[in-house]
């Protein structure tokens, strides 16, 4: 029996505590009288948040709830830049364990730990299947963020997410966790779990393509790369990109992001590079501050895409993400895009949104946002590619698909 109850809502009113109401009672359609047991809310900059969760409180009560503030809220409308997207998900037959901790900025890697300890003492994990995240996209390495958590649950758990955003300011983030708002240095997370009827399924792709030779990083500290082989990085980068294109520095990195050559990381015959994108550039150091670290010693090359092939590699994770439910029927589908993938594609943004419908059907729910960084294993079936991993410039989707 279906018991899966999902509702979406979204809204452009100006006055905050409206939007809240008025997306909420439109998610709440489709509850009648059953109360949601879980809320996602995603928001612009534009808002003034505690008033947002008010008028959405108002409206479903005490849900427990995660969320935050994004560089373009999607939803099944297409793309939103001042608006609330938010979901609401009932079911008897799953569960859906809400929890936050601090402190990513002072060691990303330890506030991984935390957080996985806290949910592993929490519920049992035996029937867990999907660990989604929101951490604050301005507050460190989410490498090291995942290598924290998967030191206690292990490498090959299913993580998903994206990280929050502030609509390209680049200044500061705010996390939503149960009717309250937060400035940034917060990881709110959601542990679904349960058992028979209910599939999970994820798609990871980006689209771009090598255009340049390989070359080695030989220094780095973290997500701060100094040098690529006996050359600064920022020289190196310059090198590449030619004159013209270096005056664009640091916003040309969101069209030629680096791609981490990884020999274990191949699907098929295809190599698949995991994207890093500049965010700011030292020229006195000559360093290039990433989204995520390049570990030293690691071979990298130069990226680019076009427009037609951002929008295929969208393509490419949903058919990958609808493939992996084996045949059960799509529910939800939460969608994490980079804002990258966003300001490339410019008026044509939207196609991406609609190729992932295509795929799914234009009655299946999706909610999510663009990002600063995404998660998600390159392929949750193959053993040796499970491993969720940290990634700009890419799509990732997670699909909650019923078996018939």
């Amino acid at each position: 029996m279906d018991d899966l109850i999902v509702g979406v809502g979204s809204s452009s009113k100006k006055d905050s505590v409206t939007a809240g109401k008025d997306a909420a009672r439109s998610a709440m359609l489709s509850f009648g009288r059953h109360k949601p047991d879980l809320a996602i809310v995603f928001a612009s900059q534009r808002m003034e948040y505690q008033d947002l969760l008010y008028g959405i409180q108002s409206v479903i009560g005490d849900v427990p709830m995660v969320g935050g503030t994004t560089a373009g809220e999607i939803s099944a409308l297409g793309l939103g830049s001042d608006t609330i997207v938010m979901c609401l998900i009932s079911s008897e037959k799953l569960s859906f364990y809400v929890t936050a901790v601090k402190g990513m900025r002072n060691n990303e890697e330890d506030c991984g730990r935390r957080l996985a300890k806290k949910i592993a003492k929490n519920i049992p994990m035996a029937n867990a299947k999907s660990m989604v995240l929101f951490p604050d996209g301005l507050a460190g390495d989410g490498v090291s963020l995942l290598k924290g958590i998967q030191s206690v649950i292990g490498s090959n758990f299913e993580i998903v997410g994206g990280f929050l955003g502030d609509g390209g300011r680049f200044k500061e983030t705010f996390q939503f966790y149960n009717g309250k708002c937060y400035r940034g240095d917060l990881v709110t997370a959601i542990m679904v779990s349960g058992d028979d009827p209910y599939i999970t399924s994820t798609g990871v792709r980006s689209g771009f393509e090598p255009i340049g030779g390989k070359i080695y990083c030989t220094r780095a500290n973290k997500n701060v790369v100094e040098k690529f082989g006996e050359t600064r990085a920022l020289d190196f980068y310059k090198d590449l990109l030619g004159e013209e294109r270096s005056r664009r520095l640091p916003e040309i990195c969101l069209e030629y992001p680096f791609g981490l050559i990884d020999s274990k990381a191949t699907i098929g015959d295809q190599e698949y590079f995991q994207l890093r994108c500049g965010l700011a550039v030292n020229e006195k150091e000559g360093s290039i501050t990433l989204a995520g670290s390049i570990p030293e010693g690691s071979a990298i090359t130069l990226m680019t895409a076009s427009r037609a092939d951002i929008i295929n590699g969208a393509k490419q994770a949903a058919v990958q993400a609808r493939e992996g439910l084996s045949g059960a029927s799509p529910r939800l589908v939460l969608m994490f895009s980079c804002i990258g993938r966003k300001l490339v594609l410019g008026r044509r943004i939207s196609e991406e949104i609609d190729i992932v419908k295509q795929v799914f059907g234009e009655d299946i729910p999706i909610v999510g946002f663009y990002t600063y960084g995404e998660i998600g294993p390159l392929d949750k079936n193959n053993k040796k590619l499970q491993a969720a991993r940290f990634h700009n410039e890419t799509v990732v989707l997670w699909v909650l698909g019923m078996k018939n």
